[in-house]
């Protein structure tokens, strides 16, 4: 019986392995993969060389499309703005990869994980938040909390004086508070709530990270009864709670205006409190909603959850990233100062303004050249619903497709000396000529991010309302940071990310 078995499962192997499918997938270069294994032994993402190894190495040696297997699933990685376009620029290809369904218990069936019609109205429902029309109720939040971020480090100097200190905290508890009240209308919660909602969506995307490189998770039930999958129903069920009370009290808030805005009473005071009641997106999905949207109480919470996680931390991981290379950089942290020292006459306090911003102009090209050394997203997946002919290769339907953003904005016949920090390289006069896909922090095509002028409008008012008040430094400015990043769902330095402070002196000095 076990012979009989055995001989079954190497004929069915044998037969599987001739497929037309394998046939095409093994036509693209790649590392050598063994039976049964492929490359498992290869993809250890725990290694600090898994970054390297993956995203330049392997581009090297293979070219800028190659394949791995994950035991008898294959991956194929483009790493090039000329192959990444055929699929990120089809209206056709937009189906996620499977493993984002690793995000549908926490994400439910939002526009990130969807796809087809489903996606298409959630992406309308969900875009008139990001209209030009609400950037000033935005600014106005990012200035709030960026000062009020600026103060906390003010006040680490002034009871610690100059001190070297973990920025990471900082700058997660700024945005954190930016996209909470952006997002839900939330001004105030409770510092305890917010520190336990940071660590879960940390240790989710962790999660989907391990998940992925081991393929005998892929099978729900082996993943619901290992620990990696009972840590992971934990932290998503506090994750809802947390976003379902905010959103209940919303309505609640927005049920009762509407209750007392026909008393007669109460109708100055309404007018007044709705001129100073600042968008939040959470408003216009319950308004969509009560007019008859396809929306109900959980799509909401899918959509919020979605806009609070991608807002929180792949901005927190920009800020971070932006800071660290300011401070490696004296002198491009000068360049800014100076910048800011004309936009704002020497004015350290002045909230930032819409004209403001619209004249940072080397302040955002250091912001584009920290993405680039840094994408916050460094590459995403998409399953092929049919077979692509790409660079004289048929990839065929079914496969699992990473365009891998970190490789290419770190490919040296785009960027030379591409780990060199050059601002520079965004001036439009050496922007001329290249290719719109050899800087896609936010993805492109019609799946890019929705929310790609909102996080840039909060970068600039951050870091304007920072630097003219902090500055950053390394003690030893030739010395790399102690850890690689960690090649996760989100790149986020592995641990502390400790920079000297001081208070700026005489305006902007």
């Amino acid at each position: 019986m076990w012979l009989l078995l055995v001989t079954t499962l190497v004929f069915y192997y044998w037969t599987w392995s001739q497929s037309r499918f394998v046939r095409l997938i093994n036509a693209i270069p790649g590392p050598k993969s063994l039976p049964l294994l492929g490359n498992l032994l290869d993809l250890d993402v725990y290694n600090d060389n898994f970054l390297k190894m993956t995203t330049i190495d392997w581009v090297q040696k293979y070219g800028p499309m190659y394949r791995v297997w994950l035991c008898t699933r294959p991956f194929i990685a483009l790493s090039s703005p000329e192959l990444v376009q055929k699929i990120l620029a089809s209206n056709k290809l937009i189906t996620k990869s499977p493993d984002y369904s690793n995000f549908s218990s926490w994400l439910g069936n939002c526009m990130f994980t969807s796809t087809g019609v489903h996606w298409k109205n959630r992406r309308r429902l969900v875009a008139p938040g990001f209209h030009f029309q609400n950037h000033t109720s935005f600014i106005d939040i990012f200035n709030e909390k960026s000062a009020e971020c600026a103060r906390e480090f003010e006040r680490t100097i002034d009871t610690h004086g100059d001190v070297e200190i973990d920025v990471n905290p900082f700058m997660a508890k700024c945005a954190l508070n930016i996209i909470c009240e952006t997002a839900m209308g939330q001004q105030t919660r409770i510092e305890v709530e917010k520190a336990i909602y940071v660590n879960n969506v940390h240790r989710i995307c962790q999660i989907f990270v391990e998940r992925v490189s081991r393929p005998w998770l892929s099978i729900d039930w082996i993943y619901k009864l290992s620990s990696l999958g009972r840590e992971s129903q934990k932290c998503i069920s506090s994750l809802h709670a947390f976003t379902n009370k905010v959103t209940r009290d919303r309505r609640e808030m927005l049920k009762e205006e509407e209750q007392n805005r026909g008393n007669v009473q109460n109708k100055v005071m309404d007018v007044e409190k709705e001129s100073k009641r600042r968008f939040a997106f959470v408003d216009g999905l319950i308004k969509a909603s009560n007019e008859g949207a396809d929306l109900n109480d959980n799509g909401i919470r899918e959509e919020i959850d979605l806009i609070t996680f991608a807002g929180y931390d792949t901005t927190s991981a920009a800020m971070v990233w932006f800071l660290y290379l300011m401070a490696k950089h004296p002198e491009h942290q000068k360049l800014i100062l100076d910048e800011l020292d004309v936009v704002f006459s020497g004015d350290v306090e002045r909230p930032c303004t819409t004209q403001d911003i619209a004249e940072l102009k080397y302040l955002e090209c250091c912001i584009k050249e920290a993405m680039r050394i840094y994408p916050s997203i460094p590459f995403v997946m998409r399953n092929l619903t049919e077979d692509v002919e790409i660079d004289g290769h048929t990839l065929p339907a079914g496969v699992t497709v990473a365009m891998v953003f970190y490789a290419i904005h770190h490919n040296p016949l785009i960027y030379p000396d591409p780990e060199v920090f050059r601002p520079e390289r965004f001036f439009p006069e050496n922007s001329v000529g290249r290719h719109p896909y050899a800087f896609i922090p936010f993805s492109a095509g019609p799946r890019n991010c929705i929310g790609q002028k909102y996080a840039m409008l909060e970068l600039k008012v951050v870091f304007a309302n920072l630097l003219r008040k902090v500055k950053f430094s390394v003690p030893d400015p030739t010395k790399p940071l102690s850890d690689a990043p960690d090649l996760g769902f989100v790149l986020k330095p592995k641990h502390e990310v400790r920079l000297n402070l001081s208070k700026r002196l005489n305006k902007l000095g």
